[in-house]
């Protein structure tokens, strides 16, 4: 794929040049010709390389094979200049009539790189903010369809957190410098998850106060832009990439079978001198040997539904034109099973970027695309299947040996009906978005312009959930017989059904300005921006369907079993920005950006502010006093510093806001009537308002060697005040209202970010790519409505801590026997070896509330980083991407489904093996002492409960193959190139269970998949 790219880009850069100098190689009327070839450093031809005849106007371009001709005046010798975007200019001495073999080297240096900040681009040389940018196709590579799962690890200062990977519903949470970003596709607010990865050109993440101060109001948080392709000059071309997947789930839980789960009982049963209740061994036996599955069954329920799924990916795109217009439209599919069989996702995408020269001062872009994604499923929803899988017992039937759906009472449903019969829901999604931009040069003042824009985008949900009795069977022990229960008897179906729809409509304006002067270079933006959103929502439901059929039409004439609502909205925001930079001689930089923003939310005179900012650089390596200025090709020193703001709280929560309510009562006993009435709940608050974010940045970038060595570093600190809370002063009942929200947290973060790159050239045929990425955040709370009888003591105290940290006792391992338990301070009463001890940390001789602490950090890791390595040798090209997190901690009790308590549904997992018993009395077992029944100061929150979820994974593997251009050609293809990816390859390290995934952070979550992929790119 990127082979092609720049195929592509060489061939539309040799159509535009070859117009450019076509006069000036034929003004010449020479008789003599210098003839050659210039290919890079793998051989490969370029195209449209530029040569020159150093002190004349005589020049050529290459043709498609990298060939040249040259007319001169003189069969002397004559020094040529042979140059290309992307490579190092070279001079070659030379005569008639003597060909000519010019080798380019790429100029790894990124100076002139383009890069995609708020409402324009900026060369990176002069860029003074906080931004790092991804190449689309590093996240296309990527099997996912969601931009969101592909971006953690590979870009600076973005942390993801993806809870769950079932179909539809695999989208990661993305946050920037810790919260979560704006985001925004072609400038304009949109969900950056559903639109095909294989459109995006390239994803710019705004970090500082520079970067995010033409989003005022909305920037405190940071901003991502994704930028779609865009049509070029040149003669059309299409490609077609597409892959199949197969996907398994990476780590599924392991219980115990029905007899060593019985065994294991037993075992607690003994040592809790319940002897009577333990079960015998002969019927242990039956469960054991399988002689009678149906009476004794050992069901292997994650073998029956946690298997192997399928996925595919599918896109077409065109892409070509002339100088007056440039078309890129492109068409995706992608399709994902589920490992239940009985769900799945669709979603069908297309794209058309037309851009127009309307006059040699105007030009005129039409966008429009279209996403439609379809989550289907049969029966219950991934995460309830999944929670069920962790209750399901194995001494319950799944199916009877003849095939019959059986009932789980543990569960109080068919598993199987449940998954394939339940349910026939459809959630539709149809977005569109249109867009006009019209850009106009204005030639009365050399480098201004004008430039508009409005875009209508609209989406449509319909929603459909058709819920069905269930038909299941169970053995009769008495006759043998297998008795149907058919629910249809006592229940009926229902339905529900919900249509959204949400119009948003974005306005702006803007002057462009950008000029020099001799060393002096000025840039300028003026923009105005309006943005103003609708949005319906209307939900239906019926329940006791007298037919079986799932129109609502058809529902039961009962008013009593109907349910109808709605709600309507809408908001509106406008900005003005402005931006002004300066640099001299591309050295010393300076830059002041802006927004003026409003917004409805706050009452009037608390709606508007202003939000500025002010970055500097410093390019040192341009100063004649650097040392090395032959190895250093760039050192730039940079900082910036800002105001940022974010809109918290609920709308209008500066006027008495009410509340709709059955709740008056007429009359009594069966004349008593309910009539709905309206009543004020919560205090209004006419000073509330957004909170402001101050934010600072100090970096640098480094570029060394010609790219053999890059380093971007950036320290960073954001305070942020205002934060809206709710009081914590408590009212009697008879205040009859809640008291006003008001602006009185205060938050910090402070971190680094890093990128480390890398370019290697080892021989002609073989190349090195390294990079590397980390971030680090820290969110710590300066002020908090916290109440004094924690924020006075210094072990209960949250002012000063970070965000989402875990309380509980600190735990100093098991007991070892009697004496130690009364030698310690006092647990609670049947406290016995091999129960978990915990620390006194007021030393009043027991252990209570007053002895809590902190225990553990958020969930959401303050660490991310990724290191990718990409080898290409002759064609073949090899990519491995590692990605790792760190400081972050879950609380295995926070969804306990089994996992620390053994019997809790009656299921016990594998690992609950390493528990303290009279057999081994190990007091550093995993799990405390064996009891049948729960001992709750065992399961009190404590850090014992508590496990380092940090990871490190080899989390894709790429191999891929690109047929010589001569063989492709031959073949009707200008290029061809196929893979095979291993996605989430292995969990390196992680000091979890293997039934837990430490990306998603839940065990009872649809698992991360291992996915295997095969695929293919041809452009024709």
């Amino acid at each position: 794929m990127q082979k092609h790219l720049q195929k592509t880009k060489r061939t539309i850069v040799f159509f535009l040049l070859f117009s450019c100098l076509l006069s000036i190689s034929s003004a010449a009327a020479q008789d003599y010709k210098i003839t050659g070839t210039v290919t890079d450093s793998k051989g490969e031809a370029i195209i449209g390389a530029v040569i020159v005849v150093q002190g004349s106007k005589t020049g050529t371009i290459t043709d498609v094979d990298g060939n040249f001709s040259l007319q001169v005046s003189s069969a002397a010798e004559q020094t040529i200049e042979i140059s290309y975007i992307g490579y190092t200019t070279i001079t070659l001495k030379t005569k008639a009539d003597s060909p000519v073999r010019a080798v380019l080297e790429e100029n790894l240096q990124t100076l002139d790189e383009v890069i995609v900040v708020g409402y324009g681009t900026q060369k990176r040389a002069t860029m003074t903010s906080a931004v790092a940018q991804i190449k689309g196709e590093k996240i296309a590579a990527l099997p996912n369809p969601r931009l969101s799962t592909g971006i953690g690890g590979q870009v600076s200062g973005v942390i993801t957190f993806q809870e769950s990977a079932a179909p539809g519903a695999d989208a990661a949470t993305i946050y920037v410098r810790g919260s979560q970003p704006l985001i925004l596709v072609d400038g304009v607010e949109r969900p950056g998850d559903r639109i095909d990865t294989e459109d995006i050109e390239s994803v710019s993440v705004l970090k500082d106060a520079s970067a995010v101060a033409p989003y005022g109001l909305k920037g405190a948080n940071g901003v991502i832009l994704i930028t779609t392709k865009r049509g070029a000059a040149g003669k059309f071309s299409a490609t077609y990439t597409g892959n199949v997947s197969w996907q398994k789930p990476m780590n599924h839980p392991e219980f115990m079978g029905s007899a060593d789960y019985f065994e294991f009982r037993n075992k607690a049963y003994e040592m809790d001198g319940l002897a009577g209740q333990m079960m015998p061994a002969e019927e242990i036996e039956l469960y054991r040997n399988g002689s009678d599955p149906n009476r004794y069954p050992d069901t292997d329920w994650v073998g029956n539904y946690m298997g192997i799924s399928n996925a595919t990916k599918h896109n077409v795109s065109v892409t070509g034109g002339t100088d007056r217009i440039k078309v890129f439209t492109s068409f995706g599919y992608v399709y994902q099973g589920s490992m239940f069989h009985a769900q799945d996702y669709n979603r069908f995408t297309g794209r058309a970027n037309i851009d127009i020269q309307a006059t040699t001062t105007t030009k005129i872009s039409v966008d429009n695309s279209f996403m439609k994604d379809i989550v289907s499923r049969d029966g219950l929803d991934a995460s309830t299947i999944m929670e069920r899988l962790y209750r399901a017992v194995p001494f319950e039937v799944d199916r009877y040996t003849n095939g019959l759906p059986a009932f789980q009472q543990s569960l109080g449903i068919s598993m199987y009906e449940g998954i394939y019969h339940r349910e026939d829901y459809s959630d539709m999604n149809d977005i569109s978005n249109s867009n006009l931009t019209i850009e106009q040069q204005l030639p009365f003042i050399k480098g201004l312009s004008a430039k508009v824009s409005f875009n209508y985008d609209k989406q449509h949900k319909d929603l459909k959930n058709w819920i069905k009795p269930l038909i299941y069977y169970n053995l009769n022990p008495v006759t043998g017989e297998y008795d149907q229960i058919d629910q249809s008897s006592t229940v009926k179906p229902s339905l529900s059904q919900e249509y959204k729809r949400w119009d948003w409509y974005t306005f702006n304006g803007a002057l462009n300005y950008g000029n020099s002067f001799g060393k002096h270079h000025i840039t300028a933006l003026a923009l105005f921006e309006a943005r103003w959103q609708k949005a319906t929502n209307l939900l239906a439901s019926k329940s006791e369907f007298d037919f079986n059929i799932p129109e609502l039409s058809l529902g039961t004439p009962d008013q009593t079993k109907w349910g109808l609502s709605g709600t309507s909205s809408e908001e509106a925001q406008y900005g003005v920005v402005g931006r002004i930079g300066y640099d001299f001689n591309q050295k010393y930089l300076v830059e002041l950006a802006g927004r003026y923003d409003a917004t409805y939310k706050y009452a009037p005179g608390r709606r508007t502010d202003f939000f500025p900012s002010l970055s500097i650089g410093w390019r040192i390596s341009e100063e004649e006093f650097m040392p090395f200025r032959e190895t250093i090709n760039n050192l730039k020193l940079r900082a910036s510093y800002g105001k940022s703001g974010y809109p918290g709280g609920e709308a209008f929560y500066y006027m008495q806001t009410y509340g709709v309510n059955n709740s008056y009562i007429w009359g009594s006993g069966d004349t008593e009537v309910r009539e709905q009435g309206i009543y004020a709940n919560k205090e209004p608050n006419t000073n509330l308002t957004w909170q402001t974010v101050w934010k600072s940045d100090f970096g640098f970038d480094l570029n060394m060697w010609n790219g053999l060595f890059g380093l971007e570093f950036d320290y960073y600190h954001e305070k942020r005040n205002d934060i809206i809370l709710g009081p914590q002063t408590e009212v009697t009942t008879e205040y009859g209202i809640q008291l006003a929200d008001e602006n009185y947290g205060i938050d910090g973060r402070h971190g680094i970010d890093v990128t480390l790159s890398n370019r290697t050239g080892i021989t002609k045929d073989f190349t090195l790519n390294n990079s590397f990425v980390f971030t680090y955040t820290r969110h710590q709370t300066i002020k908090a409505n916290e109440n004094r009888a924690s924020l006075y003591n210094p072990r209960r105290r949250q002012t000063g801590l970070s965000s989402g940290q875990l309380w509980g006792y600190q735990s100093a391992g098991l007991f070892a026997g009697e004496e130690e338990i009364k030698n310690w301070a006092y647990q609670a009463a049947g406290t016995l070896p091999g129960d978990i001890k915990y620390v006194d940390q007021n030393g009043d001789g027991k252990i209570d509330s007053e002895d809590i602490v902190r225990i553990g950090r958020s969930m959401i890791p303050e660490i991310m980083w990724g290191y990718n390595l990409k080898a290409e040798w002759k064609g073949f090209d090899l990519t491995l991407f590692f990605q790792g997190t760190g400081r972050s901690d879950y609380y295995l009790g926070t969804a306990d489904r089994g996992v620390r308590r053994p019997f809790a549904d009656n299921k016990a997992r594998v690992e609950h093996y390493d528990s303290w018993t009279a057999d081994n009395p190990n007091s550093n077992a995993k799990y405390p002492r064996l009891r049948s029944t729960e001992f709750a100061m065992n399961y009190a929150a404590s850090d014992f409960w508590v496990i380092n979820s940090s990871y490190v994974k080899l989390k894709s593997l790429d191999l891929g193959y690109t047929l010589k251009s001569k063989y492709a050609k031959k073949a009707g293809m200008q290029n061809l190139r196929i893979n095979a990816n291993f996605y989430n390859v292995w969990t390196i390290f992680t000091r979890a269970s293997k039934d837990f995934d430490p990306e998603s952070q839940r065990f009872s979550a649809y698992p991360q998949q291992f996915i295997s992929t095969v695929g293919l790119t041809a452009t024709f």
